[in-house]
């Protein structure tokens, strides 16, 4: 038996946190994931302190949480795949996260959040629920089409997400803005490669933004700030050339608004 019990010392004061945990991660943002033998998960801000793995034993240090964030805190989603789009008749999941730069705050709490999925115009509500200590908008197996999915959550500040989703194959006809109060789009729609520019055009209440700050991230990055910033035109467009695998984020903010665009790429 290669499990050990996890233990997290709080002042002093060692409590046992999970039996029987088979897998550990440290994540960049100081958070670590566990999983046990018996398929629960969870994920705790804390850093290891010690292993006794003679004596199935691992030893958490929790890590205080801050008063106050560095920066202000976005949503994304992002879908729960690793090839970019779901075949027809499968399973359409999607995480939501919040945190910042694409390194998500385990301990943060959300408001009043609704999401939608549109299709072709046509706007659906759909739920949103709690998984595994996550948030996941699941569509079932009955979506087809080129959808976009977005949320908002009613915060001090109002907080938007978006993300382009493609079921099936074959349906790369033009994506029209949905009519956020800030929104950024995909100039023209399809499948993102890396090696490849991407341009978006951010929209304030239906108009181009221009001169806005773009910010952009990729998921497998180590910065603890956005790596790239960019500057809308006169008709609010900006593109950047796509050097890293996985998946981007692109976050705009204006007056009281904080929206986001995921750019899901298979590689």
């Amino acid at each position: 038996m290669c499990e050990s019990n996890v233990y997290i010392d709080r002042a002093g004061h060692e409590e046992l946190l999970m039996e029987s945990v088979d897998r550990i991660i440290p994540a960049e943002d100081g958070s670590i994931f566990m999983e046990s033998i018996f398929g629960e998960r969870k994920v705790v801000k804390a850093r290891i302190k010690e292993m006794e793995l003679v004596h199935h034993r691992i030893i958490l240090e929790e890590i205080d949480k801050q008063e106050a964030k560095e920066h202000d805190q976005e949503i994304w989603l992002e879908p729960d795949t690793d090839h970019g789009h779901f075949h027809a008749g499968e399973e359409v999941v999607l995480k939501l996260s919040k945190g910042y730069n694409m390194k998500p705050d385990h301990d943060a709490a959300y408001s009043a959040i609704e999401a939608f999925a549109v299709n072709e115009g046509n706007v659906n509500p759909v739920h949103i629920h709690d998984h595994h200590g996550s948030k996941e908008i699941n569509l079932g197996q009955e979506a087809d089409g080129l959808l976009q999915i977005y949320v908002h959550e009613h915060e001090i500040r109002e907080l938007y997400a978006k993300v382009v989703m493609e079921i099936g194959h074959h349906h790369h006809h033009g994506l029209k803005p949905l009519g956020l109060p800030l929104e950024i789009v995909p100039i023209d729609y399809s499948h993102a490669r890396m090696g490849e520019s991407y341009e978006i055009q951010v929209l304030q209440n239906g108009q181009p933004l221009a001169g806005a700050e773009v910010k952009v991230t990729y998921a497998s990055t180590r910065s603890k700030d956005y790596p790239n910033r960019l500057t809308t035109s006169e008709d609010g467009r900006a593109k950047i050339f796509l050097s890293a695998r996985g998946n981007y984020l692109f976050s705009v903010t204006a007056q009281n608004i904080i929206s986001t665009f995921t750019l899901v790429k298979s590689f």
